[in-house]
């Protein structure tokens, strides 16, 4: 985009053009009215000069006296513009002729005007008492004044010429003094103008890098326009001013609650681990005489008893397991393991684990595999955290339920690049969740009901827990409820495929696709390196070219730098470093701070709340996507914003 012209250049072209206009206008009416004065002047001193000879020359011409008639000449033409003077008599003979030129000159040439007068012989009154007689030649002929010859007066075109030349160059450098005189006030007069002007754009400059200092008035004389502005950049300083000192004090504050309440977190996950880890010793040691006791010889009731006292013990270890997790994610310190393992295998088992516990409850416990499950169905992660996530749910549905069934649907979805995605439900039909209470069911330590009314026992920790470890692990975990008749908690994760999983290639008309056309450009921003590289082999496959970026500062940098522009962005929302909200909101001002259009953002989040989509709308982003990425979803939500 071309800059646009300074300000002094606009002034200086609205002050110069009306005097340049005006320069032409004057040039051209006075130069025409000189020329014509000239040419005028010069026909009517000629025809003046050959007038007044005519009547000098008479007697000259009548008496014969040709030296008189060249004298006379003579001194006419040396105070004339004339190039010669000519006299004839009446038969059209010359009689008298000079020159002011050396040279041989042409009475009748082209180059020259020629003024005439008549010479006539005018009667004599000898006597006042008598009758008027002609003093005449014995062929006089009586009746008027007689014409006895003709002056003839040439006057050279070239002195017209050598009279136009001079008034033009006259006139132009007249014209062009006055032009520059003019431009001289025109500059001088923006110069006041422009100087303040000036001086404000150096004062604003100063505000925007947050310079709050206040300038004293200028002494110069400025208009009042000038001087009202001085006076409120100077408020603005001082007001600026005041915010930043309210700002620095706010925010230090915010660090020092920040602080603390980083400190007392950190006290609080210290002290859940620690408690585990001390509370976890001396139950080992229960479950340890329980079963020594339980070699015993026992009666049914005593063997009851143990058994009780055993599934309480185990109950108890199960908790402090969840809450020495929960303190790890708290800190950053949980580490996810990364092992091949039958995912089909881990599944059917951990159902099965359940199976006797929901038969105790009336519960009926199914289990459906669908999708693309292969024969060996291994993939490469965390088996460990998938089961106690499976677990979880389970156990959330069998506490919840009090009759009825458990639907546990998993389907196996292979992705491009060597990836799969485990989507997994756990259907029950149960009583329901009021939909006001779905924002708090992931909450630490949260239960539906609370107080001495509560209908079931824990912790509250259970599901807070699944959601911690689903995002951990890249994917996400949704609920849909209907109050009375059952609740299904949905989670999806990606994994890598394990060896003895063939990797599915992709048909040859979806290549053919991805080859045809322009090429996009796309942005993926995850920071989760399997969520980062299915996002990025599914936009391959639909025919982007794409960059990744490991955090939301990677992200803003490439959108700054990157001068081909990016056709969509894939925004994660939860980031180390900068997360997707107040990247996004960075990238919008950026946008808008450079002239261009906004890129279409669509949010990659994990986060099961109904307040996310609103969030990432809030925050400038154009859709909500859930992950793991799935190649329909995706798709779906591309083709509403850039045609694929």
């Amino acid at each position: 985009m071309s800059r646009p012209a300074p300000l002094v250049r606009k002034l200086m072209l609205l002050g110069a053009a009306p005097a340049f206009v005006m320069f032409i206008v004057l040039m051209v009416f006075f130069t025409s009215a000189r020329l014509e004065d000239a040419r005028r002047d010069l026909a009517d001193s000629s025809q003046m000069l050959a007038d007044s000879l005519a009547p000098a020359v008479e007697y000259a011409v009548v008496s014969g006296n040709t030296p008189a008639l060249q004298q006379v000449l003579s001194q006419s033409l040396r105070r004339s513009r004339a190039l010669w003077i000519r006299v004839s008599d009446v038969m059209g003979d010359e009689v008298g002729f000079v020159t002011s030129s050396s040279d041989q000159v042409t009475v009748n040439s082209k180059t020259l005007h020629i003024f005439e007068a008549e010479i006539l012989q005018q009667p004599l009154d000898l006597r006042s008492s008598q009758q008027t007689d002609w003093f005449e030649p014995d062929y006089g002929f009586g009746g008027g004044a007689l014409k006895v010859g003709t002056v003839q007066v040439g006057v050279s075109k070239e002195y017209l010429a050598a009279r136009r030349s001079d008034i033009l160059w006259t006139s132009m450098v007249v014209g062009i003094a006055l032009l520059l005189f003019t431009m001289l006030i025109v500059n001088r007069t923006l110069s006041g103008i422009l100087s303040p002007i000036r001086g404000m754009s150096s004062r604003v400059k100063l505000l925007m890098n947050r310079e709050y200092h206040q300038v004293p008035a200028s002494n110069e004389p400025n208009t009042q326009e000038i001087q009202e502005l001085d006076e409120n950049l100077n408020a603005l300083a001082s007001h600026l001013n005041n915010l930043k000192e309210s700002r620095a004090q706010t925010l230090a504050a915010s660090e020092n609650a920040r602080n603390k309440a980083e400190e007392a977190n950190q006290a609080k996950s210290e002290f859940l681990a620690a408690m585990s880890h001390e509370l976890r010793t001396p139950l080992n040691g229960v479950l340890g005489m329980i079963e020594l006791v339980n070699e015993e010889p026992l009666t049914p009731r005593q063997k009851d008893y143990l058994l009780t006292a055993r599934q309480s013990t185990e109950d108890l270890l199960t908790v402090i397991g969840d809450i020495l997790d929960y303190s790890r994610i708290d800190r950053g310190a949980l580490n996810l393991e990364n092992r091949e393992f039958d995912v089909r295998q881990l599944i059917t088992n951990c159902t099965a684990s359940y199976k006797l516990v929901a038969e105790e409850h009336g519960l009926t416990l199914t289990l459906t595999f669908y999708g693309e499950w292969p024969y060996k169905a291994f993939a490469v992660g965390d088996a460990p955290r998938l089961r106690q996530i499976l677990a979880g749910l389970i156990d959330n549905a069998v506490k919840f339920t009090g009759a009825g069934y458990i639907n546990i649907q998993a389907g196996w979805f292979a992705l491009e690049d060597n990836c799969m995605v485990l989507n997994c439900s756990v259907n029950d039909s149960g009583s329901g969740i009021p939909i006001n209470r779905l924002s708090n069911i992931f909450n630490s330590f949260e239960q539906l009901e609370s107080g001495d009314n509560r209908g079931y026992n824990g912790t509250g920790m259970g599901l807070s827990l699944v959601q911690r470890l689903v995002e951990l692990m890249g994917g996400h975990v949704q609920v849909e409820t209907d109050l009375g008749k059952g609740s299904s908690f949905r989670f999806e994760l990606p994994f890598e495929l394990g060896i003895a999983v063939p990797q599915r290639h992709p048909a040859v008309h979806e290549l053919a696709a991805a080859r045809l056309g322009t090429v996009s450009r796309a942005l993926v921003v995850e920071d989760n390196p399997v969520n980062q590289r299915v996002a990025t082999a599914l936009l391959t496959r639909l025919g982007f070219e794409t960059d990744a970026a490991n955090n939301g500062k990677e992200a803003l940098d490439l959108v700054r730098t990157n001068h081909a522009g990016y056709d969509v962005i894939l925004m994660d929302c939860q980031m180390p470093l900068m997360d997707g909200y107040e990247t996004t909101r960075c990238i919008r001002e950026w946008e808008q701070s450079n002239g261009q259009g906004g890129t279409p953002i669509i949010a990659l989040t994990a986060d099961a709340l109904p307040g996310t989509e609103a969030s990432c709308r809030d925050a400038g982003m154009n859709d909500y996507l859930t992950k793991p990425v799935r190649k329909e979803g995706l798709r779906e939500v591309l083709s509403r914003w850039i045609k694929l």
